[in-house]
């Protein structure tokens, strides 16, 4: 129990209610899009379809590297990196350094190289500033998801910023939150009171609310850190021990740049490199490989590897280029391994929940979506205890509007890329879909009372049409998913958007049931 006096007890209140209302409509779809991107590797795969989607470089590559990277000018041999897209190909990027003309900064310049495992042959080749690619056409409906998580969709630092200040509002709450109930264990096994809908919604606030709590305070602490930790953190420690200097920052934290020997000689074997690697790590696959400097005895390989049972991240090695020395195990951060290290390697397991495969991602789904909800009706009962001040009233209508408008305008999005990947790049349609949806909802809710039912039955007619759109654009079917690509997540997505559609078209009938089910009497003994 937590004992507070009566003014603290008000100014806490006051803190937590404030901190989950002002840009908490921000903050709810910051939370709901990131429970939904949890699964970004598997909307990924779910929503291309009709691809062989392999994981990791189980392969050899050091002949097929060779042959495509003498057609690629040495400049871009400053570093290399090899990994596979979602569609299972194989992705040769070259990049360099180069002014950006159009920004006047230094920036990363490619050429990316798509190649088909079987035949061998260059699927694709890009060359240009990375920061002026597009996501390749079968990541744009999950990217884009994890981009509004991300950064609500805004430009760089913008929306990085905002949303790591929606994180610390978010931790605001849920810190206030753990003060304001003094019963905090009593309070997590409260049953729900089943009368008036806003006692109800207190109730099941409350609930998920105190279980969530801890949950909270991790995803708000993680998000913090991926938020501000370029954005703010590496310009503020480089002006305060540095005087600004952010290249001296670097080289303090990770070494100073050796004198590199440029004497041409060629790579190592990376097909014993990769094999070395496995051995390591008993048996994990390469997921992604670096080369710096290529082509020359000042050469370094990277080789990052799976992660495996009973960790939360996967190993990086490290290798003498021309050697095929090891150099050891390369921590995150630093020179050597350190507890620093291996706190920032565990941050993006813990904040996307990816540490135990498909069980640990559902878990974060759940507390992810009971996350937002305890935002929304927080909201929600912070207004309507202000109804009769006009400001709050309005807002306590609009906030219905967010909640529902956020969900179809996400599927609004993925009808978009459907439509538009047979014919074409949906890297426009996808994110210029979801803001025209968003506005034609707004625009339709000013002219019209918004009518929630309304809203329920067309995020659920939504959802049953996605599949079958999916399968009618060329997906892959639940056969071909089984049989011939063992692609099971298809199935999965498909079987739950058919269940969550059906739910809320028949969600009347189901309350109704309930409603009855709860008022019959009890039998006398």
């Amino acid at each position: 129990m937590i004992s507070l006096s009566q003014s603290k007890t008000k100014r806490l209140v006051a803190i937590h209610g404030w901190s989950g209302t002002v840009l908490g409509l921000l903050l709810y779809v910051v939370i709901f899009t990131g429970a939904v991107a949890v699964f970004e590797r598997e909307i990924s795969v779910w929503s291309q379809g009709g691809t062989q989607y392999s994981e990791g470089i189980g392969r050899k590559i050091d002949r097929l590297f060779r042959q495509h990277a003498k057609e690629i000018d040495r400049k871009y041999y400053e570093e290399i990196f090899i990994a596979r897209n979602r569609s299972g190909d194989f992705r040769f990027s070259f990049q360099t350094h180069e002014k950006n003309p159009a920004t006047d900064t230094l920036e990363d310049k490619a050429v990316i190289l798509t190649i088909d495992e079987e035949t061998e042959q260059v699927v694709s080749r890009w060359e240009g500033f990375l920061s002026e690619r597009a996501p390749d056409r079968g990541d744009t409906l999950s990217r884009f998801f994890v981009d509004i998580h991300v950064q609500l969709h805004l430009p760089n630092p913008y929306g990085l910023i905002l949303v790591g200040i929606l994180g610390l509002m978010m931790m605001a709450a849920a810190i206030s939150g753990i003060l304001i109930h003094r019963h905090l264990i009593k309070e997590m096994f409260l049953p729900v009171r089943p009368r008036k809908s806003m006692v109800s919604a207190r109730d099941l606030h409350n609930l998920a609310g105190t279980w969530g709590i801890p949950f909270a305070i991790l995803l708000a602490f993680t998000g913090v850190f991926f938020s501000f930790a370029t954005t703010l953190g590496v310009p503020i420690m480089a002006m305060v021990a540095f005087g600004g200097d952010q290249q001296a920052l670097i080289e303090s934290v990770q070494g100073t740049a050796k004198v590199l020997d440029k004497t041409p000689a060629s790579l190592a074997s990376l097909d014993y490199i990769i094999k070395d690697a496995i051995n390591r790590t008993e048996g994990a696959y390469v997921t992604f490989i670096g080369i710096q400097h290529y082509d020359t005895m000042a050469a370094t390989v990277r080789v990052n590897m799976a992660t495996i049972d009973g960790q939360l991240s996967g190993n990086v090695f490290g290798y003498e280029g021309v050697s095929r020395e090891f150099t050891g195990e390369k921590p995150l951060l630093g020179q050597v391994p350190s507890l620093g290290s291996s706190l920032i390697g565990i941050i993006a397991p813990l904040h996307f929940g990816s540490f135990a495969g498909i069980a640990s991602k559902t878990v974060w789904l759940g507390l992810g979506l009971a996350m937002a909800f305890v935002s929304a009706t927080g909201m929600l009962l912070w207004t309507k205890r202000r109804e009769d001040q006009a400001i709050w009233r309005e807002f306590h209508k609009w906030i219905y509007v967010v909640i529902w408008g956020l969900p179809v305008a996400m599927m609004v999005s993925a009808y978009a890329f459907f439509l538009t990947l047979p014919a074409g790049d949906p890297g426009w349609w996808v994110p210029a879909s979801f803001v025209i949806a968003s506005l034609v909802i707004i625009g339709a809710c000013l002219m019209k009372p918004f009518q929630e039912d309304a809203f329920r039955r067309l995020t659920g007619i939504m959802a049953v049409g996605l599949p079958l759109l999916r399968h009618l654009t060329g997906g892959t079917s639940w056969s071909e998913s089984i049989l011939t690509q063992g692609q099971g997540v298809i199935i999965a997505i498909d079987v739950v958007l058919l269940a969550l559609g059906l739910i809320l078209l028949c969600w009347k009938q189901i309350k109704q049931s309930s409603r009855t089910m709860s008022a019959q009497p009890e039998p006398a003994e």
